[in-house]
C-alpha cells in the first residue's frame, strides 16, 4: 500500500543531489534523499539496502526508467504467489531511442521454485532491475561485492537460489539503455575482465547452498553465458590485442575452474554456442574475420 523510494547520490558532481532534495521535500516520507563519498555501484545499492525498511527491494539505475505502475505489479505478484521474488520483462534500447528491443522471455503470469526447476532461471533473467526482493534476502552473503564491475551478475544468483518461489509477471517492463559511450559493457579495457571474479562469487555463493549437486549444471551453464556473451561482445571492438588476450582468458579460465565446461548439457543444446567448442576457431571468426553478427 506504500513505497519508499531511497535515493543514493554517490558523490555525483552535477545537479543530482539538488533534484533529490526537491523530490524529498515534495513527498515527504516517501523519497528519501541520501548523500555519499563515490564509493562506487556496489557501495552505493549496500548504502541503500541499509536505509531501506519496505518489504521488497527494487532497483532503478540513474539512465534507466520504469513505468507508472511497475513496482505495484510486481509487488503484487509476490504477494498474490507468496513470492520472494518477482520478475518482469525487459525493453532495451540499444544505442538510441528508434532502436527498442522488447524482450519479452516470461509469456504468462505464474510462479516458479528454482529448487525443483533450476533450469527455469532463464526466465528470470540475470538482472537485479527487472524485479522485486523481499528484504531479508540481502544477507551478509547475498550483498554486493566492493571494487570491481559485474557486480550485479555476481550476486543475483544467489539470490534468485535463495528465494523459495519466483512469481513472474508478463505485462510489465523495465527501460534498460545499453552501448552508452561510458558503458562497461562497451568498452575494451582491463575492467572486462571482472566477469571472471563474478563467475568466481557466483560459484562459490552457489556452494554454500544446499542443493548444489542438483543445481551445479545450471550455475556453470549460467557462467558460460557470461563469459561467451563478453566474448560475443568483443568482437565490434578495433582492438585486436584486447580480443585476443580476452579470449586466451576466458578458455584458460573455464579449463582451470571447470574441466568439464564443453559438456554442458545446457549451454550446448543450442547448436549455435558449439562454435565455443574451439578456441583457435572464436579466434578466427571475433578477430580476424568480419562477416559474423554478434548476436547468436
Amino acid at each position: 500500500d506504500s513505497m519508499e523510494v531511497i535515493m543514493v547520490n554517490d558523490g555525483s558532481t552535477d545537479h543530482s543531489l539538488a533534484v533529490m532534495r526537491e523530490y524529498e521535500k515534495k513527498y515527504p516520507g516517501v523519497f528519501r534523499a541520501f548523500d555519499k563519498p563515490n564509493g562506487g555501484v556496489a557501495d552505493a545499492r549496500n548504502f541503500g539496502l541499509r536505509q531501506a525498511t519496505g518489504e521488497f527491494i527494487g532497483f532503478v539505475d540513474s539512465d534507466d526508467c520504469v513505468e507508472p505502475a511497475f513496482f505495484e505489479k510486481l509487488c503484487s505478484g509476490a504477494v498474490k504467489y507468496g513470492a520472494d521474488i518477482c520478475a518482469g520483462n525487459v525493453i532495451e534500447i540499444i544505442g538510441t531511442e528508434d532502436n527498442v528491443h522488447y524482450q519479452d522471455r516470461i509469456k504468462e503470469e505464474g510462479c516458479i521454485s528454482l529448487s525443483e526447476t533450476p533450469e527455469k532461471v532463464k526466465l528470470c533473467r540475470p538482472y537485479l532491475w527487472n524485479k522485486v526482493i523481499r528484504r531479508e534476502i540481502f544477507t551478509e552473503d547475498n550483498l554486493f561485492p566492493y571494487g570491481m564491475y559485474y557486480e550485479d551478475v555476481a550476486v543475483i544468483y544467489g539470490i534468485l537460489f535463495t528465494a523459495d518461489r519466483i512469481a513472474l509477471v508478463p505485462d510489465v517492463h523495465y527501460t534498460y539503455r545499453r552501448l552508452r559511450s561510458d558503458s562497461i559493457s562497451n568498452s575494451s579495457d582491463m575492467k572486462a575482465f571482472d566477469v571472471f571474479k563474478a563467475c568466481d562469487i557466483i560459484e562459490e555463493r552457489a556452494h554454500r547452498l544446499n542443493d548444489y549437486d542438483k543445481i551445479g549444471e545450471v550455475i556453470r551453464w549460467v557462467i558460460l553465458v557470461h563469459i561467451f556473451t563478453r566474448v560475443k561482445r568483443a568482437y565490434d571492438d578495433s582492438d585486436k590485442q584486447f580480443k585476443l588476450t580476452f579470449i586466451d582468458r576466458a578458455y584458460e579460465y573455464l579449463d582451470e575452474k571447470f574441466p568439464g565446461w564443453k559438456r554442458n548439457r545446457y549451454y550446448f543444446a543450442n547448436k549455435k554456442n558449439l562454435i565455443f567448442h574451439s578456441k583457435a576457431l572464436v579466434k578466427m571468426v571475433f578477430v580476424y574475420c568480419n562477416f559474423l553478427p554478434v548476436k547468436m
